[in-house]
């Protein structure tokens, strides 16, 4: 099947005022794995995740205006195209983008800005194994692999740590029409 997800982590911005912010609000439901459209968990090293079960969620969340005084990693992966990317955010800028689509070649990998100083050594050891091995996209990882070591979060592996059900459901906040007050 394959995942189609993605996901941002915050550091540096209180939780409720990133939920604000994205117009999430918490549930009180919690899952051991993120199976709900929109969950929230929170990550080592003091970022706040916000995990989709959708490929488009983290670039349609106003990254912009959310990383305005904080940092922003934000990571989409979808598997049915392997189209992989991964981008930082600091104080409403995007810093760097790095991004697979293997439908322009498994060698594919496009790279914006800055990157983080881990991004070489990631990017050699996947190109590596791709040159060598060559029986799969290893060069899909690299952008998923760049937010990880960032965040300490991958889609596909459990949360470091974690107790059992380290997910909370999220929920869009639902705000009266002015046609609505009186009920």
């Amino acid at each position: 099947m394959g995942y189609s997800v993605s996901w941002l982590a915050v550091r540096g911005k209180d939780a409720h005022l990133v939920r604000e912010q994205l117009g999430l609000q918490q549930t009180g439901q919690r899952e051991e794995a993120p199976e709900s459209p929109v969950l929230w968990a929170d990550l080592p090293a003091g970022w706040y995740l916000v995990f989709a079960n959708r490929c488009d969620y983290a670039e349609n969340a106003g990254l912009d205006r959310l990383s305005v005084d904080c940092e922003v990693v934000a990571c989409s992966v979808e598997e049915h195209v392997m189209v992989s990317a991964a981008s930082g955010w600091k104080h409403g800028r995007n810093t760097w983008t790095i991004t697979h689509d293997s439908q322009r070649g498994r060698e594919d990998l496009e790279v914006e800005g800055k990157p983080p100083s881990v991004f070489p050594a990631i990017r050699e050891r996947l190109m590596a194994e791709q040159a060598e091995r060559g029986d799969a996209d290893y060069v899909f990882d690299i952008p998923v692999e760049v937010a990880k070591s960032l965040t300490g979060f991958r889609h596909d592996e459990d949360i470091e740590h974690a107790a059992a059900a380290p997910f909370e459901v999220l929920a869009a906040v639902k705000t009266k029409r002015w046609w609505q007050i009186w009920k």
